[in-house]
């Protein structure tokens, strides 16, 4: 008897971790209900023998492929995306830890706004109370940040809000809208795939949401070589939308990327750059603006609102 066609698909990309593997998969079975119709796909990115024995033990709702040499995140959630049968896909990190009522208010997103492409969530670095990805803002070079980073505080009060672009550690897309935008640009090795098709996918007239309810947690970079082409990779995001960026995204971010920059200067002033300290500091006090949005941008972006309901929504 073929079991009936799940409505969710959630995809895991495997590079050893086999530990956090396992605390990542009890979470995602404990946080579901047992009504929900899921499936679990892996691809083992060529691991160590205890990840692979792990994965062969792995009995329904999972289901497991391996790959002989190591592909990296985009093939690996294309190929899962192809192959997955739920009319929804949760891209999901081996070190994000979901829990509690995670999934539900994301999906809710689909049902309250139109042409939604990705839904993000909260996510905390795990172990701490500190906040990691609240969405995804652009600076004024066209470089992508997590807003909300090292946050003790979620300064939003909406329940759902719409962002540049939002992290795939843990996103929530429709199948269909992920295949017909192309899925991952394959030349991104293991990081900025993620912005690359957000930016994709805006382009064609989706808009990005962070559901605020749903709240997990993430270790973080944790597989072995995870920054090892960060220089290529956004070398090669800019190159492609530097400059579409910058005319749109930059400007409509620019007070909450000032927001979480400065926010990062005064808890992580090592890391700190003195010339974006100081034009986050004149975006902040209102004496530098990077030009006026266009009236598209305005109509939808909440950054072109009062600084108050930038920041803290309408209550």
């Amino acid at each position: 008897m073929n079991s009936p066609t799940p409505t969710l698909s959630i995809l895991i990309s495997v590079y050893g971790q086999v530990e956090m593997l396992r605390k990542c998969l009890d979470c995602v079975k404990q946080s579901l209900p047992a009504g929900l119709s899921y499936e679990v796909l892996l691809i083992d990115d060529a691991s160590d023998h205890e990840t692979v024995s792990f994965l062969k033990s792995l009995e329904s709702p999972h289901v497991v492929h391996f790959n002989d040499e190591r592909q990296g995140f985009a093939k690996n959630n294309n190929r899962m995306a192809r192959l997955a049968r739920g009319n929804y896909l949760c891209l999901l990190n081996s070190d994000a830890y979901v829990r509690g009522n995670w999934f539900f208010p994301m999906l809710e997103v689909f049902e309250k706004r139109s042409k939604v492409g990705f839904v993000g969530n909260l996510q905390r670095l795990a172990g701490s109370i500190r906040y990691d990805h609240m969405g995804v803002v652009f600076g004024p070079g066209g470089n992508p940040r997590h807003f909300g980073q090292g946050f003790f505080f979620h300064p939003f009060r909406e329940r759902i809000r719409q962002w540049s672009a939002v992290t795939a550690a843990c996103t929530l897309v429709r199948k269909e809208n992920f295949l017909e935008c192309g899925g991952f640009d394959e030349k991104f090795v293991n990081g900025c795939e993620d912005v690359d098709l957000c930016l994709r996918m805006s382009r064609a007239g989706y808009c990005h949401f962070v559901a605020h309810d749903s709240v997990i947690e993430h270790v973080k970079g944790a597989s072995d070589g995870r920054k090892k082409y960060n220089d290529r990779n956004f070398k090669r995001l800019i190159d492609r939308w530097g400059s579409s960026i910058r005319y749109r995204e930059s400007v409509s971010d620019q007070t909450l990327y000032a927001i979480t920059y400065f926010h990062q200067c005064v808890f992580a002033p090592h890391k700190a750059n003195l010339s974006k300290f100081i034009i986050a500091f004149l975006i902040l006090c209102r004496l530098k603006r990077l030009g006026t949005p266009t009236k598209v941008l305005m109509q939808n972006s909440p950054s072109t609102k009062s600084f108050d309901e930038k920041v803290f929504g309408k209550g």
